[in-house]
């Protein structure tokens, strides 16, 4: 469905240098922009991680593009979806749950809708606006980047950059909060890429 490919911008590394990687993705299948459906309810993320010849493994957060809107597109887990409490369930003072329920840093494929105070919400009924699109549309390529400075502990030998692209029909810190069955806020691996460079002294 979506293509990955990882690329390096060099093949070898010394500890402390800065390394930048870039995933692209590729909607090669879908006749439309993927997430699809209930797109106030999808998840869509590309996480990458590093892993090092002794197996540690590191969290790479995407670099900013500088789009408007885009700090909906970067997980967090500030409060969200407030609206669930005072809008759906006459709870009042609700805080929200998990925007995200991710590691923080991932690039996130969506369109955020937001409800009449400007809050993300899953409830289209309840939405006064929408966010920047930042799906992808078919035959779209997506590219993200990766800057790193490598930590000066980096013990010698590959370096694995691995990339994954899931998804989720709904939010889990929702489906948690509303206690929808388990399947619904599975991660799905959607497709993984890799890359291998050398750590050298």
């Amino acid at each position: 469905m979506i293509e990955l490919k990882v690329y390096a911008d060099a093949e070898d590394y010394e500890p402390g240098d800065k390394a930048v990687f870039k995933v692209h993705l590729y909607n090669a299948k879908t006749g439309h922009k993927f997430p699809t459906g209930s797109v106030e309810d999808r998840q869509l993320w590309l996480e990458v991680h590093a892993v090092d010849a002794k197996g540690n493994r590191y969290l790479l957060p995407v670099d900013k593009k500088g789009f408007p809107g885009e700090e909906y597109t970067i997980s967090s887990n500030a409060p969200a979806y407030q609206d669930m409490g005072d809008m759906m369930m006459d709870v009042s003072g609700f805080a929200g749950v998990s925007r995200d329920a991710l590691e923080e840093g991932h690039r996130v494929f969506r369109m955020a809708y937001f409800d009449p105070k400007g809050r993300m919400t899953i409830g289209q009924w309840n939405t006064a606006s929408l966010g920047t699109d930042y799906r992808i549309g078919p035959r779209e390529t997506k590219i993200e980047t990766f800057t790193w400075n490598l930590p000066d502990t980096l013990p010698e030998g590959p370096l694995r950059i691995e990339a994954r692209l899931n998804y989720r029909l709904l939010v889990k810190s929702v489906a948690d909060y509303l206690k929808v069955p388990a399947d619904e806020s599975e991660a799905r691996e959607i497709n993984a890429e890799s890359a291998v460079v050398q750590i050298v002294d």
